[in-house]
């Protein structure tokens, strides 16, 4: 026998107000859902009034055999031109759950897609990552290609310039009818700007509870979340956990982009705690909320932020083996690949052998609710 080696969060984000407006009525940041599109904005490059724009055909340009001619300029290519909010070429849409950039002006199959030459509008294909965009806490665009290189693609268009500048997120105007107020291809929320922000509770690093609004499409329409987990050999008291950050500096949902997946002792602490969807098997940490999953992705053990469809860098599994006794029995693996299953291992600072601890206990002190391996309820406890 052969053994392997080795929404975010409920409290608010205090950088914005979260608001929905529907009629005369204001909810609150727990009741908001998800608007499907941001529409009507500018791609606007900071500090040097360049937009992100599609090209037309030059005038008289002529194509042969339906294929555009070495002359012409294609009518699909993206490139900088200065900002003009009258063209509405340069006017963009943006699907947050799908992370797609549709231009206003072009049909609606065509998406913002990042090749190895430059920025086209191409046919959008499911799963295709050059097709994957992302704004940071800043509101900064990023090719999910380039990832954490977020000013790749502006050099790209620029020449391979030394001083590149990021390309924002700018509203033509506002959709809510209040100048201050506009849909987030951030958050995917009203948001409202000149909030101060509360600096306690930007320091917070303790989650206390779960927060899931179920309209994240990497959800499925019915999941079946275990109870809170605990990851890791705990035998030697080595648990995993998101590295922490300084949210004041960064923001929370910069904090778990891309954020490592390392090795503690085990605490009672949020960023060790972990809930597994055995409908869209994965793997989700308390700190950082459902938007962002655990990855193996180019080597690295991460959280990243959750791709739809069946991305095999973000589903996981437990080891069911023959019986209880069976060693492998509730090992985490990695589920695209199962000749290489532990391989994730690999990116840890030790080699161990991660199995869950379930964290709810029932009357009898026993760990209670679904059994991450079959899926079975388990203990006393009320479902």
């Amino acid at each position: 026998m052969m053994l392997c080696s080795a929404h975010r969060p409920l409290y608010q984000v205090s950088f914005y107000i979260l608001i929905m407006i529907s009629g005369e009525n204001t909810y609150g940041a727990d009741e908001v859902e998800s608007p499907a599109h941001a529409n009507n904005f500018l791609l606007k490059q900071k500090d040097t009034g360049q937009c992100l724009v599609v090209m037309d055909e030059l005038e008289g340009c002529h194509s042969e055999a339906g294929r555009l001619m070495d002359s012409c300029v294609n009518s699909n290519r993206v490139t900088f031109s200065e900002c003009n909010e009258e063209n509405p070429e340069q006017r963009w849409m943006f699907d947050f759950q799908n992370k797609r950039i549709h231009s206003l002006k072009r049909k609606d199959d065509l998406c913002l897609t990042r090749l190895s030459k430059n920025l086209s509008m191409d046919i959008c294909q499911p799963g295709n990552l050059q097709q994957l965009w992302l704004f940071n806490q800043q509101d900064q665009l990023y090719s999910r290609v380039d990832s954490p290189g977020s000013l790749a693609f502006v050099k790209l268009l620029q020449g391979n310039t030394d001083a590149p500048s990021p390309v924002t997120f700018n509203f033509v105007e506002s959709e809510t009818g209040d100048d201050q107020c506009y849909l987030s291809p951030f958050t995917g929320r009203v948001e409202c700007l000149g909030f101060a922000a509360d600096e306690d509770a930007l320091k917070q690093q303790e989650v206390e509870f779960w927060h899931w609004s179920g309209h994240w499409p990497w959800q499925p329409e019915h999941i079946k979340l275990t109870e809170d987990l605990k990851l890791g050999d705990f035998k030697n008291n080595r648990c995993l956990a998101v590295t922490q950050c300084h949210m004041d500096s960064v923001g929370q949902y910069d904090c778990f982009g891309g954020a490592k997946v390392q090795v503690s002792a085990c605490q009672s602490v949020s960023h060790q705690v972990w809930r597994y969807d055995l409908v869209g098997k994965r793997l989700f940490n308390k700190q950082a909320g459902e938007q962002f999953c655990l990855s193996w992705l180019s080597g690295k053990l991460t959280l990243e932020h959750c791709l739809t469809g069946g991305d095999g860098s973000q589903k996981w599994y437990f080891a069911q083996g023959k019986g209880s006794k069976y060693p492998e029995r509730g090992q985490l693996r990695w589920f695209s690949n199962p000749n290489e299953h532990c391989d994730y291992v690999k990116a840890l600072d030790f080699e161990p052998i991660v199995k869950f601890e379930i964290l709810k206990r029932d009357s009898q002190g026993k760990g209670c609710g679904y059994n991450p391996i079959d899926g079975l309820w388990k203990g006393l406890c009320a479902n």
